[in-house]
């Protein structure tokens, strides 16, 4: 019996899913199963990027919405062939779905989450000084595909990576692939972050941080958020509609510095990014 299949029996002994407090919309038990075993097991891990349960969160972008992310990118000035080849190593593991994209007048197959990861490394590269950028804060992380796209590029120095358990232990699987990169990244347990005197460069967030449940938003507002001397945070209005979480106007009054600029393209109304 799979993991996903003891935990819809809730006879899950193996991961505190079935029992954990929900912390955010995707700690709904069967994600973070999907994500524990294809951490665990090689077979599942092969394919995880396909796995349907697995794509409610993540890997669900079309071809066309690729498609925008890579206009927006080229209308900037885009990024050299090489550099795009090495964005697609990205998609080496897990079996995305990947589309044909034009690159530089050349085809090439990407899964369109990792053009959005080249996009918002655009986005950080055009807002920041990214030379004064050593440490970064991942809140919400994936499977490590943005830490994996930042660190490969910019001189990073130590990457936090803030989420579920299970979550993390199959991006560090996975960043475990990339010699060059792997021992820059730090492993926290969202559910268990202890006060410290660590401080940021930088903080980002695609989405994760706004469908968190308001408690789990304070915490990170307290002890990762405010410590950092940047931050660019995607947000939607998930957490503040559905789990009682902060609007955007409460959380610019709160995070100093921070205001709003237009999230490109859109991808629901009320959407925007918060940065300082």
């Amino acid at each position: 019996m799979s993991i996903i299949e003891k935990l819809r029996n809730k006879k899950d002994s193996q991961s505190g899913s079935a029992r954990r407090e929900k912390t955010s919309l995707s700690d709904n038990g069967l994600y973070p199963a999907v994500c524990l075993q294809a951490a665990r097991e090689e077979r599942y891990f092969r394919k995880f990027r396909r796995n349907e349960i697995y794509n409610q969160i993540l890997e669900h972008l079309s071809k066309e919405d690729g498609d925008k992310y890579l206009d927006i990118i080229n209308k900037r000035g885009g990024f050299s062939s090489d550099e795009w080849r090495g964005f697609a190593d990205n998609d080496l593991y897990g079996k995305p779905q990947r589309a044909v994209y034009s690159i530089n007048g050349k085809s090439m197959k990407l899964s369109p989450t990792t053009v959005r990861y080249v996009k918002v490394l655009q986005d950080i590269v055009r807002i920041f000084n990214v030379k004064d950028i050593s440490s970064v804060a991942e809140i919400g992380v994936g499977y490590g595909g943005e830490g994996r796209i930042l660190t490969s590029y910019l001189e990073i120095k130590e990457y936090y990576l803030f989420d579920l358990p299970e979550v993390l232990a199959l991006a560090e699987k996975y960043l475990g692939k990339y010699p060059a990169v792997k021992n820059k990244f730090v492993f926290v347990d969202g559910t268990d972050i202890k006060e410290d005197d660590r401080k940021y460069d930088l903080v980002i967030s695609n989405y994760a941080f706004s469908e968190l449940i308001r408690d789990v938003q304070d915490i990170y507002l307290n002890r990762v958020i405010k410590k950092a001397k940047r931050g660019y945070i995607t947000w939607n209005a998930m957490s503040h509609d559905q789990l009682d979480g902060y609007s955007v106007e409460e959380l610019l009054e709160m995070i100093p510095g921070a205001h709003i600029i237009a999230e490109e393209p859109l991808t629901a109304a009320g959407n925007c990014i918060i940065v300082w």
